[in-house]
């Protein structure tokens, strides 16, 4: 009967290998070395246990950006790294672009929270005779631009550019839509057809956005929201 329960324990160890596992809860440091009037928190909830010799992380974060400005951020690009028990994990780079939506910006005193659970499960394998360090993240302010024009961090940072030429890319598309639909809705409907510019494959999520609206609420709909973002975009 012992040996039974004994060889069903193991079973079970076995089969759910994070049985065993330690969660941990790190505040995220703001280590911006940019001087941005922005304020970095957050937590990460780390879950680690070992299998067969091998580390297994999974995490879900909340990383919080404050604005401490009187001004409205309309973008921000930042950057957060998550380590654990071993040593450093992962990094997270956020961008956000408000530029062609009001409700997407930080007001003065807003505080946004990035939430992200769906990273999976990290593997490393378990350096021999290497030591144990404490769980630890961080973040920082890459780039921010306010709704007056002003600006801080380095615009020439990838991560910034690849930014700036999605939001150019988008407002290209959004003007020949636009256009078109002045001429006519088959002509509309031909530009939405049409393979838009999309240098760095992230313009697409917004305009398949407006190409299923068109196609499960009208033309019309998605001609007011395209207009809508152009409004939006002129008084920036």
């Amino acid at each position: 009967m012992a040996k039974r329960f004994v060889l069903a324990l193991l079973s079970l160890v076995i089969s759910c290998p994070f049985c065993l596992a330690q969660t941990t809860v790190v505040d995220v440091v703001d280590k911006s070395t940019v001087q941005c009037a922005v304020r970095m928190s957050g937590t990460i909830e780390l879950t680690e246990s070992k299998v067969a010799g091998e580390d297994r992380t999974s995490f879900v974060s909340n990383v919080t950006a404050t604005n401490l400005s009187n001004v409205p951020i309309i973008a921000m690009v930042t950057f957060t790294s998550i380590g654990n028990s071993i040593g450093a994990l992962v990094g997270q780079n956020y961008q956000l672009d408000a530029f062609f939506a009001h409700k997407s910006e930080i007001a003065p005193g807003q505080t946004l929270t990035h939430k992200h659970d769906d990273d999976g499960v990290f593997i490393e394998s378990v350096p021999k005779g290497g030591g144990k360090s404490a769980p630890a993240a961080s973040s920082q302010v890459i780039f921010v631009q306010f709704a007056d024009g002003s600006t801080c961090g380095d615009p020439n940072d990838e991560r910034v550019v690849s930014l700036m030429d999605t939001r150019a890319d988008l407002l290209l598309t959004l003007k020949k839509w636009s256009d078109a639909a002045k001429i006519g809705e088959d002509k509309f409907l031909k530009a939405l057809d049409e393979k838009a510019t999309d240098r760095t494959g992230n313009a697409e999520g917004t305009l398949g956005y407006i190409r299923d609206m068109q196609k499960e609420k009208g033309s019309t709909a998605a001609i007011e929201h395209i207009r809508k973002m152009l409004d939006v975009a002129a008084s920036r």
